[in-house]
């Protein structure tokens, strides 16, 4: 066996002379972000070339540690055990955090990653450690960052600025300021962008988290500050598509009271695809005279909620926290009324889309009958038939630039309605 530091022959990883704590921290963490095609220890190079598993060159590291008296290797424990995930993390970083001051640095990179193991899987326990952190001076930037965080999940949300000016105005002190990882302008950006968080989550919608066990959680937090949430459980049964009803088609083609609407889909490599936005505008005479715009939490797994994310331009926390299709598509069906619904493939993917959300929201069939502009230009002209009946020639021919949201394609919709009508006229 070859000393990991100096390569001489040696009975453990580190020989006698190399067994001291800065060699222990400069291997420990060669060792941790160990990349063979970036490494430059070629002693550890050797040794991780002979492993067989991925990432079993950690595997040393308790081996290592070993060699040392357990005042010195009590810190490197603490981020072995976070670093494997390992159940016995908590425990001794607990056991560091009672035992070192939290003006060391060390102690400080202990308390985050504690932090950070907590949320969002527990909203308790890291309670009375981001207090600790409100209530201190001049720590480490990132700590008034995940305190912050933490704060603005459980509706402290004064507590959550206030704690994120204070790490600002530490970023901005070049003689006080203090960081574990992070450059002042990426923490300067990250404080900022919690603000923004905070604020969404104050004036728009709380923070929601993504399974029913963790909004429990957090949703207790709320109960005691009044603040609202969409409810956890209660959700209709799924109604199976052989048993709802088939859309009904409207064959009157000079309609003047109708909705125009439009169901943006998540990606799916599956033909059954939900929504993660649906939107409406209702028309009287020509004349849009109220709109209608929700997002919708997909229901299909978080590879949908992503691509909802992505698509809809906000973050991931925003679709998160959107209300699930049971609670969206009933105030949809309110807005729309008993009026004709239009959109391009509305008796195609746009009827698909908008049933199976309604089997979702316990609904066994809809009520309002269908016109599909397609069919309707099909009629209109022979131009927009075969290959050119889409939504893209018609708005091509018509000079109408797509929408990004569902609410513009619904509007797009009611222009391409009313187009066609004059150009069969």
């Amino acid at each position: 066996m070859k000393c990991l530091n100096c390569g001489v022959s040696a009975d453990h990883y580190l020989c006698g002379c190399c067994q001291t704590p800065d060699i222990l921290d400069k291997i420990f963490n060669e060792i941790r972000f160990y990349k063979p095609e970036t490494c430059e220890n070629p002693y550890l190079s050797e040794t991780a070339s002979g492993l067989t598993e991925k990432y079993a060159e950690r595997d040393i590291i308790p081996a290592i540690l070993d060699l040392f008296d357990f005042e010195i290797s009590e810190f490197y424990y603490c981020q072995y055990y976070r670093m494997r995930r390992d159940a016995r993390f908590e425990d001794a970083a607990i056991a560091y955090l009672n035992t070192h001051e939290l003006d060391n640095i060390r102690t400080q990179n202990v308390l985050y990653d504690l932090i950070e193991s907590y949320i969002p899987n527990d909203f308790i326990k890291p309670k009375k450690w981001c207090e600790l952190i409100a209530d201190s001076e001049s720590l480490c930037c990132e700590l008034y960052a995940v305190a912050a965080k933490y704060f603005a999940m459980i509706g402290e949300y004064e507590l959550a600025d206030a704690v994120a000016d204070k790490g600002l105005l530490l970023c901005k002190s070049e003689e006080n300021r203090k960081f574990l990882f992070y450059s002042p302008e990426n923490m300067i950006s990250r404080l900022e962008k919690q603000k923004e968080d905070t604020n969404r989550y104050r004036t728009k919608k709380p923070y929601w988290p993504a399974t029913e066990e963790r909004r429990r959680a957090v949703a207790m937090f709320y109960d005691e500050k009044g603040i609202k949430y969409p409810r956890i459980e209660n959700r209709p049964e799924k109604i199976k598509e052989s048993e709802f009803a088939p859309i009904k088609e409207c064959f009157d083609d000079d309609i003047v009271d109708y909705c125009a609407f439009w169901c943006a889909d998540t990606f799916s490599l599956s033909a059954a695809k939900g929504i993660y936005q649906i939107a409406a505008v209702k028309v009287r005479d020509e004349v849009v005279i109220d709109e209608f715009q929700e997002l919708v939490r997909p229901w299909d797994g978080v590879a949908d909620r992503k691509d909802a994310a992505k698509k809809a331009g906000v973050e991931l926390s925003v679709i998160e926290s959107a209300e699930d299709v049971d609670l969206v598509i009933p105030k949809f069906f309110a807005f729309v009324g008993d009026d004709v619904l239009i959109s391009t493939g509305a008796l195609g993917n746009q009827a698909k889309l908008i049933s199976r959300a309604a089997r979702y929201a316990g609904m066994r069939e809809i009520k309002n009958e269908f016109y599909d502009l397609l069919d309707f230009a099909a009629d209109t002209d022979s131009e927009f038939d075969l290959a050119n009946n889409t939504r893209e020639y018609l708005l091509a021919h018509f000079s109408v630039a797509e929408g990004k949201s569902a609410l513009e394609k619904a509007q797009i919709n009611k222009q391409l309605y009313e187009a066609l009508k004059k150009y069969g006229e």
